[in-house]
């Protein structure tokens, strides 16, 4: 099968599993945000924050730099399996403490405390499951990686929204997170095992430093990522209560659930470029500066229509209670398109192995989104996080193209960047003319087809593009 018909495979695969997984634990969070009272619903939202801190620390980037090693070389992937598993165990539990003297410091109640825990085992049992995803991964066997991932939102979203309907109990409801997520690390381990790798005790503690010290550089890395994304919740908990908690999570969450499409672009195309920085540098550029151009053109209206349509589709989803959140929800969407051209150039320094660099960039952007919601959430709450959240995507890009450019090649995609903008701007003025004449369902249809009409009109795909397009729809040789 050629390449591009993998990508293609691999991607219809983790594109259904994302959607569908997405929009089941989008109703999910919808539902128990009108059920629960808001400040509830922010201490969920607050134990999801600090739970994927915690446990980001504990992958330290393992999960990622298995899918390179095996992609590599498949004969140790075993080895590499068991050896990973211990060392996340062992991060795991150390975290555990973090959380726990974190929590009795700040002095957070006793109900507060008990969703965290909660959370934070179902992130932790999580952190295994996704170690098999790595190995589905690195075999680009991402069928079952979709097939767990849909079975985990089908069963979640419905006992979930059987318990919060009959209880409104917070807790129980996070309970239930715990339940499925065993039942799904149970399901992966017996896939690998049968298909992908023999699981057995041969831990190698010299081994393991190898990891450790592959893997360091792919964990500070996520660590300060996590610190980016998840540590405004935390800094709002802390310094305005669960009541801006709850509403600025409506409004990120919103934002994060679209990051399914470079989330799975890039998984997708990996470990592709992992095997290309050994195999062809020529294809890896290639495949690099496509890959921008793509991302850029989906992500550009999707900022957009959400800045025109946050207050519409606040209420639409949330209700009125939550209208504030449409302010928040605005800001954060400019940070979007941002953000599916920095997931690109992530994975590119990954598979270049430039992870330093992908760790220095994030490092420091970490420390200046600390240093602006600090400034700016004692007096603006959600709004302040928000801005300090698009104005740290926007720092982070300036870091990873100045390293791309240096490890891979310096892409001009200025000229790149007029023809969608023209479109988008065509699609604006709809939205803006039309905006209280028409349904939210009739202005995104309309808008998104305008959109796409002057993309095509303006030729903004040439041979290349549909070469692309042409071999994902024939048949492999």
């Amino acid at each position: 099968m050629s390449i591009v018909k993998t990508i293609y495979r691999n991607m219809l695969f983790l594109s259904s599993a994302e959607v569908i997984s997405k929009v089941l634990q989008f109703v999910l969070f919808v539902y128990a945000a009108r059920l629960l009272d808001k400040a509830s619903f922010g201490k969920f939202s607050f134990a999801l924050s600090l739970s994927f801190i915690a446990i980001i620390a504990a992958d330290w980037g393992i999960n990622q730099l298995l899918i390179r090693e095996i992609a590599r070389s498949k004969k140790y992937a075993s080895k590499y399996f068991i050896n990973a598993f211990a060392i996340k165990l062992a991060f795991a539990l150390i975290a555990y403490f973090a959380i726990t003297i974190f929590l009795n410091a700040i002095g957070y109640p006793k109900d507060t405390r008990y969703v965290v825990y909660a959370i934070w085992i179902f992130t932790m049992v999580s952190t295994f499951t996704d170690l098999f995803y790595s190995v589905f991964r690195a075999f680009e066997r991402m069928f079952y990686d979709a097939l767990i991932k849909i079975l985990r939102m089908v069963v979640l979203t419905g006992i979930g929204l059987y318990v919060l309907y009959k209880t409104r109990d917070v807790f129980m409801f996070s309970v239930i997170f715990i339940i499925v997520e065993i039942a799904m690390l149970s399901v992966a381990f017996l896939i690998a095992r049968k298909k992908f790798i023999k699981i057995s005790l041969d831990f190698d503690f010299s081994f393991m430093k190898g990891i450790l010290k592959a893997a360091f550089p792919l964990g500070l890395a996520f660590v300060f990522s996590s610190v980016y994304f998840y540590i405004d919740s935390v800094m709002l908990s802390i310094m305005r209560g669960d009541e801006e908690v709850a509403v600025y999570s409506v409004a990120y969450n919103l934002a994060l659930a679209v990051l399914f499409i470079p989330a799975v672009y890039t998984n997708a195309i990996y470990p592709v470029m992992s095997r290309y920085f050994t195999t062809s540098k020529d294809n890896l550029i290639f495949l690099y500066k496509r890959s921008f151009k793509y991302l850029y053109i989906i992500g550009l209206p999707i900022s957009a229509g959400l800045y025109v349509l946050a207050d519409r589709i606040i209420v639409f989803l949330y209700g009125k209670p939550y209208l504030a959140s449409a302010i928040a929800l605005q800001i954060v969407a400019w940070f979007l398109f941002i953000k599916f051209l920095n997931y690109l150039m992530a994975y590119t320094l990954s598979s270049v192995d430039e992870q330093h660099s992908r760790m220095i960039g994030q490092g420091l952007t970490a420390v200046f989104n600390v240093a602006l919601n600090l400034m700016l959430i004692p007096k603006f709450g959600y709004v302040g996080a928000s801005i300090a959240t698009f104005f740290t995507e926007i720092l982070l890009f300036l870091f990873y193209y100045w390293y791309v450019s240096r490890a891979l090649v310096a892409y001009n995609f200025l000229p790149m960047l007029v023809k969608p903008a023209i479109a988008v701007s065509a699609m604006l003025a709809f939205l803006l003319y039309f905006e209280l004449r028409l349904s939210l369902f009739a202005l995104i249809f309309a808008s998104t087809m305008i959109y796409f009409a002057v993309i095509f009109l303006l030729k903004t795909f040439d041979r290349e593009d549909y070469g692309i397009i042409n071999k994902i729809l024939k048949k492999a040789d």
